[in-house]
């Protein structure tokens, strides 16, 4: 019985080795056929963007397709392939994201997304490579300074079509009256040409809008904390998150950062903060 409960023991043992082999063969495999790999080889990025959200990704009088995003994948593709060109663009719509990075359809997506713990549960984020956050943008000589100004009820407050923005104008505005619209473009426009008196705009978006209109401006109390906005990706592949992650990063603080600075200061008219917060201390 002695011998029979040895040999079963030494049996488990080699059973358990060659697992713990197989686990590890099938680890260094799956690194091995990174999305990396592949894109490298293939000698270009296909990259997911909106063309429906300016500054981030629209199409121009020239009908071509620009914006902060487009650039930003420009300048990845820069740095991967020593040229900005080799970078082929899927316009997707917000709903498209998870399921084109899921399935394939593209290697990451650069759509101007926050980045929120549901939606890590679904993709996987790099690091912020621009600040988010909804403020209100107002024209100018309006007499409004803080948000309480905004909740009475001759006030309109131009929402789009979301219900994050309804839920939060209801919320935050009771008493002020709700104009709805399908696009941010005719949502600034109704604050612009006085139908509304302020309009709920992506802090980004807001300082685009600001810097193509001089009569317009943003108010200082924000109506949401700042959040990160980061570019996403089918989860588990670890050599393409860090690839990426690693890119942003020396974009906001590393050897990229001046190449970033000039793209960020085209589409929002300042210059950005390096992550380094030293670096942004005046000099003595």
């Amino acid at each position: 019985m002695k011998m029979k409960n040895g040999f079963l023991s030494k049996l488990r043992s080699v059973f358990a080795g060659a697992l713990a082999t197989m686990v590890v063969a099938g680890a260094a495999h799956a690194q091995e056929t990174s999305r990396l790999d592949e894109l490298l080889s293939r000698g270009k990025l296909i990259v997911g963007v909106s063309s429906e959200s300016p500054p981030f990704g629209f199409v121009d009088e020239k009908g071509e397709l620009v914006g902060f995003d487009i650039d930003i994948a420009k300048l990845i593709a820069k740095a991967t392939f020593g040229d900005e060109t080799k970078v082929e663009f899927v316009r997707q719509s917000a709903a498209q994201r998870w399921p084109n990075a899921q399935n394939g359809t593209i290697d990451f997506g650069a759509q101007t997304t926050s980045i929120y713990a549901d939606r890590a549960q679904k993709v996987a984020f790099t690091r912020s490579y621009i600040d988010g956050g909804v403020v209100m943008i107002v024209r100018k000589d309006a007499p409004f300074q803080k948000l309480a100004d905004f909740n009475k009820s001759d006030v309109t407050i131009a929402n789009l079509t979301t219900p994050t923005q309804e839920e939060r104008a209801k919320r935050l505005f009771p008493s002020a009256q709700i104009a709805t619209f399908d696009g941010i473009a005719a949502q600034f426009n109704a604050v612009k040409l006085g139908r509304a008196q302020g309009a709920q705009l992506d802090g980004p978006v807001a300082a685009w809008y600001v810097k193509q209109n001089p009569d317009m401006r943003v108010i200082e109390e924000r109506l949401t904390d700042v959040v990160n906005t980061g570019i996403f990706m089918k989860p588990g592949d670890f050599r393409l998150w860090q690839y990426l992650d690693l890119t942003v990063s020396e974009m906001t603080g590393g050897y990229l950062f001046a190449d970033y600075s000039k793209i960020y200061e085209k589409w929002f008219g300042t210059k950005p903060l390096n992550v380094k917060w030293y670096l942004n201390q005046p000099q003595k």
